[in-house]
């Protein structure tokens, strides 16, 4: 059991990490127009507007990292 937790540990602090590098990525490449409020949205962006969002992104993995955890504990003490 020990193992599967430093598994998971290392999991998730690698998603961690990516998510943190991804998120300022994304936000290197947002410009922002001098005067001007609102920018046209990327063509990428408009197609799939939720799974290129990177809140929507993290807590998805949140989720499934919670719902796989409540699942390991579900089964190893019942």
């Amino acid at each position: 059991m020990n193992l599967f937790v430093n598994i998971l540990a290392i999991a998730i602090f690698g998603i961690l990490a990516v998510s943190l590098v991804y998120t300022l990525s994304v936000a290197r490449q947002q410009k922002t127009v001098e005067g001007e409020l609102d920018t046209k949205i990327a063509k990428p962006v408009q197609g799939n507007v939720y799974a290129r969002n990177p809140i929507f992104l993290a807590y998805g993995i949140f989720f499934a990292l919670l719902l796989f955890i409540v699942l390991f504990v579900a089964i190893t003490f019942v």
